[in-house]
């Protein structure tokens, strides 16, 4: 019995098409609708618009960031608390985020309860309130935000200062300064959608949908979104400076000095993408303290050649930014910093070597960054994010196993390429924290890189 049945399960989900991306165009403003179905009981749906922060100007800096505060608020036709309750009620839970380069409006909710979730998505999207009170109040978050940023997330934003410039547009913080949050009012949030909510700017998406019926839905709820025009966004140039924060307002001042170095990888290069997410991954890298097992990084050069070695070390771990940068960030007490830098610089830079990367190493890279997108992926969610970011990044979509057959491609020529590549532009360096009155400034670390 128990057999038959499971027999009869198979059979039906081998009968299911395989999961596919498609793209459509709404017919009366050319809004990209793209969805994939995920066959679960959960769906996600969200817009993502290519603006971000780096686009402000003026009066205009920090409505990126009040703007994703303001998402799912009241609007002209529902109050904040209407708004929440709905959404509540479908079983949904709404959510905003807004980085240097996309804004993104989010809802996840039961698979039946689709269309009024679209519906709020389209009210919040096309029909803002921007109330005065509540602008205000979310004001007073985004002063709160600045202060309890973690020491991390505020060394890859003094990285992108000292690598761009401080009022460039890559360079200038991503979250709003506290002396530029007065200045904001609703005015300013609604010239800012009415130039960048434009049909040419935005991405619809749908994981756990069938196409057609939220292609349809959409063609309903979102036809009066203005056309527009596409945004011309030119990054600045790369200048390899550096930016020192003493952050005397920061909530965790702790003991330790913390540190960044980073260089201009060739992101641009669709080629060099994938090896400069191998490198990433190669390097690893962590904290100090780490319960180990799989998947954990414990054999990245990071922990085995920092962090394994040197006690008075509490962090070395890789990044890599959408901007292009890629780097590594350290933390140790002040007296270890002029070493940890050095080190760090050490293990980027001897990469440019392909003999110095092992086939063992190189291989486990590749395994452990497949690994993490495939499980990545498993998530309808993680689907739901990964089309939109590329569509507004790119204007186009490569799919899991591509992604996967380019890193088995991957080579060590190819890692000594996008590192010697990134080398030659110089390093930027940033720190952060009260413990940095000692640390070798970025003459010092360029002429350790040979600069």
């Amino acid at each position: 019995g128990s057999r038959r049945v499971l027999r009869r399960l198979s059979s039906a989900i081998n009968d299911l098409p395989s999961p596919e991306l498609r793209i459509s165009q709404l017919r009366t403003n050319g809004l990209r609708v793209a969805t994939k179905e995920t066959y679960g009981q959960l769906s996600s749906i969200g817009l993502f618009v290519g603006s971000g922060s780096r686009i402000e100007s003026g009066e205009m800096r920090g409505a990126t960031q009040l703007i994703e505060l303001m998402g799912f608020k009241s609007t002209q036709l529902r109050s904040s608390q209407e708004i929440y309750t709905d959404i509540a009620s479908l079983g949904g839970a709404p959510v905003a985020f807004s980085a240097r380069d996309l804004l993104l409006f989010n809802i996840e909710v039961l698979r039946q309860s689709l269309e009024p979730a679209l519906e709020i998505l389209a009210e919040t999207i096309l029909k803002p309130k921007f109330d005065l009170a509540e602008v205000e109040e979310m004001k007073e978050v985004m002063m709160l935000q600045h202060q309890s940023l973690p020491p991390a997330s505020l060394l890859k934003e003094a990285l992108h200062e000292a690598a761009f410039g401080a009022k460039s547009s890559l360079g200038k913080c991503h979250f709003c300064p506290a002396d530029d949050v007065g200045s904001l009012h609703p005015g300013v949030l609604r010239e800012y959608m009415s130039e960048h909510f434009t049909a040419q700017n935005l991405v619809l998406v749908g994981a756990g949908v069938d196409h057609d019926h939220f292609l349809g839905l959409a063609e309903r709820h979102f036809r009066d979104v203005p056309e527009g025009h596409p945004l011309n966004f030119v990054p600045p140039s790369y200048v390899g400076g550096e930016a020192r924060h003493p952050m005397d307002e920061l909530v965790e001042k702790g003991e330790f000095c913390h540190m960044g170095v980073a260089w201009m990888g060739s992101w641009d290069a669709v080629e060099d993408r994938i090896p400069l997410c191998v490198l990433h991954v190669l390097l690893g890298g962590g904290n100090s303290f780490s319960a180990g097992g799989p998947g954990k990084g414990m054999y990245s050069r990071l922990y085995r050649h920092v962090l394994n070695r040197f006690p008075g070390v509490e962090t070395a771990e890789s990044f890599i930014e959408p901007t292009g940068l890629v780097g590594l960030l350290g933390a140790c007490a002040e007296h270890n910093a002029e070493g940890l830098m050095s080190h760090l610089c050490h293990e980027f830079l001897c990469l440019s070597d392909p003999s110095k990367i092992s086939d063992v190493e190189l291989c486990r890279a590749r395994n452990m960054l497949k690994c993490n997108v495939l499980t990545t992926l498993e998530s309808h969610h993680m689907v739901f994010e990964d089309i939109g970011q590329q569509l507004i990044a790119d204007g186009a979509y490569v799919s899991p196993e591509e992604v996967c057959e380019r890193i088995d491609a991957t080579t060590a020529e190819d890692i000594a390429r996008v590192v010697t590549a990134a080398a030659i532009k110089g390093p930027s360096v940033a720190y952060v924290g009260p413990h940095i009155g000692t640390v070798p400034d970025v003459g010092t670390v360029k002429r350790w890189c040979g600069h």
